[in-house]
């Protein structure tokens, strides 16, 4: 049986370790659903941080199989007790999700707007299709 220190070294480590990344786009649709599902479930399987952040920043066509993807990787991820971040979403992205009702669970973290978008006129909320 590990000692007391052991135990709280390794959950220190685990905790502070960096979240796992991955980079998914510019089209994130069923024509990749495959392709992107097996990226996917790689990197969960190979997750050895608490956190698996998804850079969506560059994603410029999103559908309902991209949805999918999503909620079975957080239901994957959730399943080993882990996290699944929407980091930089873009606005396909954010739409999509509010369309769906969505952007509550599966919480997009957008960067914080830089001082010139502040001064900018605020984009139109592109339409649920």
């Amino acid at each position: 049986m590990p000692e007391a220190e052991e135990v709280d070294e390794s959950v220190a480590r685990e905790a502070s370790a960096a979240p796992a990344s991955l980079a998914l786009g510019p089209e994130l649709t069923i024509a990749q659903a495959a392709e992107q599902h097996q990226r996917l479930l790689e990197a969960v399987q190979g997750l050895e941080s608490s956190v698996l952040r998804l850079d969506l920043s560059n994603v410029s066509d999103f559908d309902s199989a991209a949805i999918q993807l999503l909620l079975a990787t957080q239901r994957s991820l959730q399943d080993k007790a882990a996290e699944l971040q929407l980091h930089q979403p873009s606005a396909v992205v954010l739409a999509a999700l509010r369309c769906y009702g969505l952007d509550a669970s599966l919480k997009p973290l957008p960067l914080s707007p830089s001082p010139a978008e502040l001064e900018t006129q605020p984009q139109e909320e592109q339409p649920c299709l």
